[in-house]
C-alpha cells in the first residue's frame, strides 16, 4: 500500500486541531448540552480520521475488515452527534421531541450493525492503494439514512435560522455553512467519488477537509473573537503554509537541508503566531467600536424618545392657550407664546431626526410604500407651508404640468418628510422672491426640483450638505439652532427608495435648487430586501 507523503503530517494536524477545538468549545461551557454535543461531535471526527488512516496502513492489514467497519460506524455516529447538536442548539438543555429520538436511534442502530455484523460492510479487498469496502445487504439503507440525516440538519437549521434574531441569527449561519460543507465533502468523497471509480481509493482524502466545516460549526457555537471570518482566514493561511514548510522539512534530502527547513518552518511559526495575534486585536479594536456605536445608538433613541413626549404635551398646551381655551391674551403674550410655540417646534424636528438617525442605525426604520401621485402630494404641501411663506413675504408654487403624470410607488410619509424638509429650509433661508417646484417624468423616473431664490451655496458646501451634522454658512448664520440631520436622513430616504437626491447652486446670493429623482415603479429586489431587513421600532407605536 503506497501512501503520499504529505499524508501523515496532515493527518496529524487534522486530527489535533479537531480534537483542540472540541475540548476548547467543552471547556468555554461545560453544563451546556449544545457544548457537549460539539465535543462528541470533534471526538467522533478525530476517531474516524485515524481508523480511516489504519485501515489502509499495511502493519494493520490483518484487521483491515475490523477498521475498516469501525470508519463507517463512527462515520455514521458523526452524522448523528451532528443532528443532535443541530437539534439541541443553542439550548444549555437537551429537549428533543420523541420522533427524533428514535431517527437519531436508527443511526446509533446502524453504527452498531457496522462494528459487529457483515450487514453494512460484508468485507474488504486489497489494492496497491489501500482497503476497498466490499457492500453488505444493508449497505444502501445506510447510505440512504446518512443522506436523510444530512437533510434533516440543514432543514433543522434553515427552520431555526429563520425564527433567530440578532448575534443567535449569525450562528446559526456558521452551523448551517459548517453543516453544508460536512455534506458536501462526505458525498464528494464517500458516494460520489466510489460511485465513479467505482472503489473507495479517494475515501481517505475527505479526511483533509475536515478543518473546513469543523471551524464554522465551532465559530456558531461559542461566539468567539478567534474565529472571526478573518482570523478564520489567517489561521487557515498560516497553518497551509506552516504545512507546507513541516513537508519540506521531513522530506528534505540531506541533513543540512533539514536542519534549514526545520529553521524556516519554526521561525514562520513565530510569525504566524504574532500574525494571528495581530488580527485578533484588529478584530477585538473593531468590536469595541461597533460596541460604543450600538450604546450611541440606544442612547439616542431612548433620549430622544424620551424627550419628544413631554415636548408634544407643551406644543398641546401652548396651541390651547393661544386659541383662548384657557383666558384671552395680551397681544405681548400671544407673541411671547408664539415665540415659545416655534422654539417647541424647533425642538420637536431636531427629536425626529435623532429618532430618525437612531432608526437607520439600527435598521428598524418601516417601510410602506405605495401607489401615490406627486400631482396630488405637493399641493398639499404647498398649502401646508404657505402661511409660513408669506409671513416673510414669499410666494410659494408649483409650475404647471404640460400632461398627467404616472402615479408612484414611494413611503408617502417618508417623502413628505424628505419635500417639507427642503422647503421649510429654503423658506429660512430666503429673504426675498420665493419658492417653485417643479415636477418631470424622466423614462422611468419621476423628478422633484425645488428652487429657491435664497442664500444659495458654494462648492465646497454642495459637496457636504448631506452628510451628518454639516450646515451650510448661510444656515449656521441665520439659523444657527439647526443640527444639521434633516438632510441626512433625506438623503437615507431617498436612498432606501432606490432614488437619488442633490442639490445644485450658481453660487453665493444666487439661489438653490433641489433635486429628487425616484424610480416609478420600485425595483422588486429593492423592496423584498428592504421589507425583510428593515422592520418597526418600538418607538414606532408613539
Amino acid at each position: 500500500m503506497v501512501f503520499p507523503v504529505f499524508h501523515l503530517p496532515i493527518i496529524i494536524i487534522a486530527s489535533l486541531f479537531v480534537l483542540f477545538l472540541g475540548v476548547l468549545v467543552f471547556l468555554k461551557e461545560k453544563r451546556s448540552a449544545t457544548n457537549k454535543f460539539f465535543l462528541f461531535l470533534a471526538l467522533s471526527i478525530f476517531l474516524w480520521i485515524i481508523t480511516l488512516y489504519i485501515s489502509d496502513y499495511p502493519p494493520f492489514a490483518s484487521q483491515a475488515l475490523f477498521w475498516n467497519r469501525a470508519t463507517v460506524g463512527i462515520g455514521f455516529l458523526m452524522g448523528v452527534f451532528l443532528l443532535y447538536l443541530v437539534l439541541v442548539f443553542p439550548a444549555k438543555r437537551i429537549s428533543i421531541s420523541p420522533f427524533w429520538k428514535i431517527f437519531l436511534a436508527i443511526g446509533g442502530i446502524i453504527s452498531i450493525l457496522c462494528l459487529f455484523t457483515n450487514f453494512v460492510v460484508k468485507d474488504v479487498e486489497f489494492y496497491p492503494w489501500g482497503t476497498n469496502i466490499i457492500d453488505g445487504k444493508l449497505f444502501f439503507l445506510s447510505v440512504f439514512w446518512s443522506i436523510l440525516n444530512m437533510g434533516a440538519g440543514i432543514w433543522v437549521g434553515v427552520s431555526k435560522l429563520k425564527k433567530s434574531i440578532g448575534l443567535e441569527k449569525t450562528q446559526f449561519k456558521f452551523l448551517i455553512a459548517g453543516i453544508l460543507l460536512f455534506f458536501i465533502t462526505g458525498l464528494t468523497f464517500n458516494m460520489i467519488l466510489p460511485t465513479i471509480t467505482g472503489t473507495n481509493e479517494y475515501a481517505k482524502y475527505g479526511s483533509y477537509f475536515t478543518l473546513l466545516y469543523i471551524i464554522p460549526i465551532a465559530a456558531g457555537i461559542i461566539k468567539y473573537r478567534l474565529f472571526d471570518i478573518k482570523v478564520i482566514l489567517t489561521e487557515i493561511f498560516t497553518v497551509i503554509v506552516g504545512l507546507i514548510l513541516f513537508i519540506q522539512a521531513i522530506v528534505a534530502p540531506s541533513l543540512p537541508m533539514k536542519v534549514l527547513n526545520t529553521g524556516i518552518f519554526l521561525l514562520f511559526c513565530l510569525f504566524g503566531y504574532f500574525l494571528v495575534k495581530s488580527v485578533i486585536r484588529e478584530v477585538e479594536l473593531r468590536q469595541e467600536v461597533e460596541k460604543l456605536s450600538q450604546a450611541k445608538s440606544e442612547f439616542i433613541s431612548i433620549a430622544s424618545h424620551q424627550l419628544r413626549t413631554p415636548l408634544t404635551a407643551v406644543k398641546g398646551y401652548i396651541s390651547m392657550i393661544l386659541e383662548g381655551t384657557y383666558d384671552q391674551l395680551a397681544e405681548k403674550q400671544v407673541r411671547s407664546l408664539e415665540n415659545v410655540y416655534q422654539s417647541n417646534e424647533r425642538l420637536i424636528r431636531l427629536v425626529n431626526d435623532l429618532l430618525n438617525l437612531s432608526r437607520l442605525d439600527a435598521g428598524k426604520i418601516e417601510f410602506s410604500p405605495e401607489l401615490i401621485s406627486l400631482e396630488e402630494m405637493v399641493p398639499d404641501i404647498i398649502e401646508e407651508l404657505r402661511i409660513n411663506a408669506e409671513k416673510k413675504g414669499l410666494y410659494i408654487k408649483m409650475v404647471k404640468l404640460p400632461e398627467p403624470l404616472p402615479k408612484i410607488m414611494v413611503d408617502q410619509d417618508k417623502l413628505r418628510q424628505v419635500i417639507l424638509n427642503i422647503v421649510d429650509n429654503a423658506i429660512k433661508y430666503t429673504k426675498e422672491g420665493g419658492v417653485t417646484f417643479e415636477l418631470k417624468k424622466l423614462d422611468e423616473q419621476e423628478e422633484i426640483k425645488v428652487s429657491d431664490t435664497g442664500e444659495g451655496m458654494d462648492e465646497g458646501e454642495l459637496n457636504s450638505l448631506f452628510q451628518m451634522f454639516s450646515r451650510a454658512t448661510a444656515g449656521t448664520q441665520l439659523h444657527a439652532e439647526g443640527a444639521g440631520l434633516g438632510l441626512y436622513v433625506a438623503r437615507q430616504f431617498i436612498e432606501m427608495h432606490g432614488g437619488k437626491i442633490w442639490a445644485e447652486s450658481p453660487g453665493k446670493g444666487k439661489g438653490s435648487t433641489f433635486y429628487i429623482q425616484l424610480p416609478i415603479r420600485l425595483n422588486p429586489k429593492l423592496l423584498k430586501t428592504k421589507t425583510r431587513t428593515i422592520t418597526k421600532s418600538p418607538d414606532d407605536i408613539f
